[in-house]
């Protein structure tokens, strides 16, 4: 079976069950794989980490960022 061939049993299953496999799998890896950050990636970090120290207003609360995506989804 292939990685491809994997991933299409995968999609077919209901998306309780892919979270099941994908939370599965995550458990598995070494603690650090795939989380490595690229120098870009750090820098844009640190920037908005600053900007949210500078003004921590900016920030939206857990509810609010919640509400964007739904809205965002159309639901």
């Amino acid at each position: 079976m292939t990685v491809e061939q994997t991933i299409n049993d995968i999609s077919a299953l209901p998306p309780n069950d892919q979270l099941r496999i994908v939370q599965a799998i995550w458990d598995r890896l070494a603690d650090g794989v795939g989380t490595e950050l690229s120098e870009s990636q750090r820098a844009e970090l640190d920037r908005r980490w600053a900007e949210y120290r500078a003004d921590p207003s900016t920030a939206l609360s857990e509810e609010e960022f919640r509400e964007r995506i739904r809205v965002a989804r159309g639901r």
